[in-house]
């Protein structure tokens, strides 16, 4: 009878690439999808097995050096190659757990408590060495009779603990005598009285200071370092700024100082939008349809900065942008 090797036309030295290459060639010959004959496909389909069979013992290390000991004692397999192991389906392992689970979880339930431990007979008499600073009550039950009565054990005064306060006096100093001229005569002691100095209430710093608003009225003060060079100085500048519902809302009013050019000295827009906790930015909207953007930046509580460009003039030709410092206004 044909070994393996004979079966697959190679040679017992062939490489695993050589032994699949061959596979290949018969199952291109072999293969039950070829036949068109009904009768000879189950024959096709046992040769497709056998040579699957064969393609496992010859490509398998192991599988492969005891079917060559087989060959060479005379015990080769006959037949068709031995089935692969059996693995277990996917769903063992899963159910085999949560059936062992169940189990314990069974067993743990139905398990009766461990009997209780005898207390040890103790006198009644305790000494006070021996005794806790509070008193403790001890439940114990006679083991014949199976009555349970308490035993109390005596009270002991817990121990003085001092305490050092500041400017306490200490303990082992003499308590000065009153003096008698101050007492009968009314007059101030003749020793200086040392008076510590009151208390500040920590409610003073439990709450961290207010933060900065936007809100109110800010004002234009001229200063020699308040207009930047090559910009038109403004001769005055309100702002007005409210908020409502989260909702910050601005008017700004400005005239600036313009000797050379044929515009408009005015500055009008309004403008509102939700603003962050030092600055904020907003589209600006004035009149004749202009528009534009504006930059507000909190310096200080009462020192802000101003910042307006225009992207689209109105009706008439104005300025296109400016900056300034502003103050707030006192109530």
């Amino acid at each position: 009878m044909m070994d393996y090797y004979e079966e697959l036309g190679v040679d017992r030295s062939a490489s695993p690439e050589e032994i699949r290459l061959a596979y290949k060639r018969l199952v291109r010959l072999l293969h039950p999808d070829h036949c068109s004959d009904e009768q000879v496909r189950p024959l096709a389909d046992l040769q497709m097995k056998r040579l699957n069979g064969v393609l496992r013992v010859l490509t398998n290390p192991d599988e492969r050096a005891i079917y060559d000991r087989g060959v060479d004692t005379g015990l080769a397999p006959r037949g068709l190659p031995p089935p692969p192991p059996r693995l277990a389906p996917q769903w063992y392992w899963p159910v085999a757990g949560t059936a062992a689970l169940l189990v314990l979880v069974s067993l743990l339930a139905h398990t009766p408590p461990p009997p209780p431990i005898a207390a040890q007979e103790q006198p009644l008499g305790v000494s006070t060495a021996a005794a806790s600073k509070k008193p403790v009550s001890l439940a114990r039950t006679h083991a014949s009779e199976r009555k349970t009565f308490m035993v109390e054990e005596p009270y002991r005064e817990p121990e003085p603990v001092e305490v050092s306060l500041p400017g306490a006096r200490p303990k082992d100093t003499p308590v000065p005598a009153p003096d008698t001229e101050a007492s009968t005569t009314g007059k101030s002691p003749s020793h200086p009285v040392e008076i510590s100095p009151p208390a500040v209430p920590v409610s003073e710093f439990a709450h961290p200071p207010p933060r900065p608003q936007f809100t109110g009225e800010w004002l234009y003060v001229s200063s020699p370092h308040s207009t930047p060079s090559g910009l038109y100085p403004p001769e005055y500048i309100e702002l007005h700024l409210t908020q409502e519902s989260g909702i910050l809302y601005g008017r700004y009013r400005a005239r600036y100082h313009i000797p050379d050019q044929a515009i408009s000295p005015t500055v009008s827009f309004h403008f509102e939008g939700q603003a962050g906790p030092d600055r904020a930015s907003f589209p600006w909207y004035g009149a004749g349809g202009a528009k534009g953007e504006v930059r507000l930046r909190l310096l200080t509580p009462g020192a802000l900065e101003v910042t307006w460009v225009a992207v689209q003039l109105g009706e008439q030709l104005g300025l296109i942008s400016g900056t300034a410092t502003l103050v707030r206004k006192l109530d």
